[in-house]
């Protein structure tokens, strides 16, 4: 799938400084290519973080390259160091990591070094797979290289398999193969409405997942990874991280089911206590108008905000500004910041306030923050996150001194331990709705976070049934299911039209060999009804 090409004059080099014993040098190279390639490969299917995707780098221990990038000579000089030394390094560290930080480096190519995609090229011995047309030959190569990329993917497959470990340590994933097929060749052909970067990016998790469900036959394997926050991630590429239209492509025609506005849902459960005791005399609703709007009528909320903040002279559809709308207000409900500041993270990274990510123009985002709506509904939200994290301090205290939990400073963080609360309703909401779908025989296709996949339409008998679970098992009236229809990633218009007119060619062709030529039978035939 992936090759580097190396420049040309380091082979010569290397043969020059070590000319003994005869291929030693060329032997050293291949197997410093090939570990180089094999790490790029797992820092990718791994995934780029923001600032990597922009500098179009990527992560990987210089550490372990030194010691697996192998030797040569008599004094056993490491190849990389002997690169790196003599003007032949093939990447350059952007930040060095170190055990301190437990990052590992952020490098990026150097101009010795080209990565190429391998394409399938079109000859006449093709053979067409679901109205798409493969060279045989490429077929034969394409079945190694998903063997090579399942191998160094799930080194540990064989014995997860044998010790029956394989549900403990992945989830499977059924992928709709010609669908997945058909979206590479939209993002290869018409994709627009992306920036070159992130369509490469995205290409890269597309072919990825094909080389591995090509592989195995149709299937695609998510390695678990538990969060002390309670939520199942998966490392690498999964369907929790990649674009929606790419999961869309890759799971085919489908239903996705979620939590409808899962965190005010969730606080709201709280709110009858919390009135009870602040506001004897109050109902929820009074106490909690806006947040109850939110979760009853979200559009009419939106609606009113948007013209405040938009305009009617806003160039912005419709559509991206109802987006933009929703998108903030998620954040705010999870506690994002009001202030459009930015802050230095862990990491040592600059990160800007996910309003700000969202609201790129400084008038939008002022407008937002200002409109009475939001500042009510801010208010509201943190109304409870006051009386959810005081309740931990109250009850929980020894929770407050967990790191993850705690600021840089070491002091206990209140967005975080609401979240942690959270994520663990989240999972155990999450687990009654599995539960129930595996008591009536459905099989959920993905888990991504507040939201489960299944192939067929739910009935509104089980729907309920769902729902019913879902609030008495955790005394929570608020929780409801809000569904999506995925349909599979069909052929591109492009594609279509060019068979389309290959056929009308076809048709034409085989008109104009049969004009003026008559069967010598054509002639008895009708003299003979003639004679009749």
């Amino acid at each position: 799938m992936i090759e580097l090409i190396i420049d040309k004059q380091i082979l010569p080099a290397m043969q020059r400084a070590f000319p003994q014993p005869a291929g030693r040098a060329e032997r050293a190279l291949n197997n410093y290519v090939s570990t180089l390639r094999k790490m790029l490969v797992a820092s990718l299917a791994r995934g780029q973080t923001p600032m990597e995707t922009k500098l179009n780098a990527f992560s990987l221990s210089l550490h372990a390259l030194a010691n697996q990038g192998g030797q040569i000579g008599k004094k056993k000089v490491r190849v990389h160091a002997w690169r790196k030394k003599n003007g032949w390094a093939l990447v350059e560290p952007i930040e060095i990591g170190t055990n301190q930080t437990g990052m590992v480096s952020k490098v990026k190519f150097t101009d010795r070094v080209t990565l190429v995609w391998h394409e399938p090229e079109v000859n006449p011995d093709t053979t067409w797979v679901d109205g798409l047309e493969i060279n045989n030959e490429f077929l034969t190569d394409t079945a190694k290289a998903n063997s090579e990329i399942f191998n160094l993917l799930y080194p540990d497959y064989e014995v997860c398999v044998a010790d029956g470990r394989m549900a403990e340590v992945f989830d499977g994933v059924d992928i709709d193969v010609a669908s997945l097929k058909n979206y590479i060749i939209w993002l290869q052909e018409e994709a627009r409405h992306f920036t070159e970067t992130k369509r490469n990016h995205a290409l890269f998790q597309a072919r990825l997942v094909l080389a591995v469900a090509q592989h195995t036959g149709g299937n695609y394997y998510q390695r678990k990874i538990h969060s002390d926050f309670g939520r199942t991630y998966y490392s690498g590429t999964s369907v929790q991280n990649v674009n929606k239209e790419l999961r869309h492509a890759m799971l085919g025609d489908c239903w996705e089911y979620d939590i409808r506005s899962s965190v005010v849902a969730w606080k709201l459960g709280y709110a009858q206590d919390y009135v009870a005791q602040h506001y004897p005399n109050k109902t929820v609703d009074y106490v909690f108008t806006l947040s109850t709007l939110y979760l009853r009528n979200k559009a009419a909320l939106m609606a009113n905000v948007k013209m405040p903040v938009f305009g009617k002279e806003s160039d912005l559809a419709e559509a991206l500004q109802e987006k933009m709308l929703k998108q903030a207000f998620t954040a705010l409900s999870f506690g994002a910041r009001v202030s459009g500041k930015a802050w230095v993270n862990r990491n040592g990274e600059w990160q800007n306030p996910s309003i700000a990510d969202i609201f790129k123009r400084a008038d939008e985002r002022e407008r937002f923050l200002a409109d009475f709506l939001v500042c009510g509904f801010v208010q509201e939200q943190t109304m409870l996150d006051n009386y959810l994290y005081e309740g931990v301090a109250q009850h929980y205290p020894d929770l407050l001194k967990l790191l993850y939990l705690q600021t840089q400073s070491g002091r206990p963080s209140k967005s975080k331990v609401v979240a942690f609360l959270y994520q663990h309703e989240e999972t155990a909401v999450m687990d009654i709705v599995r539960g129930t779908l595996a008591e009536h025989g459905k099989k959920v296709l993905a888990n991504i976070r507040d939201a489960i996949v299944v192939r067929q339409r739910l009935s509104a008998d089980l729907k309920h049934e769902i729902e019913l679970r879902m609030q008495e098992q955790t005394a929570n009236p608020n929780w409801r299911l809000g569904s999506e229809q995925v349909q599979r990633w069909h052929a591109s218009a492009k594609e279509v039209k060019a068979r389309e007119a290959a056929h009308r060619q076809r048709i034409a062709e085989e008109q104009a060999l049969t004009a003026g030529y008559k069967n010598q039978w054509v002639k008895s035939c009708v003299d003979d009804d003639h004679d009749e």
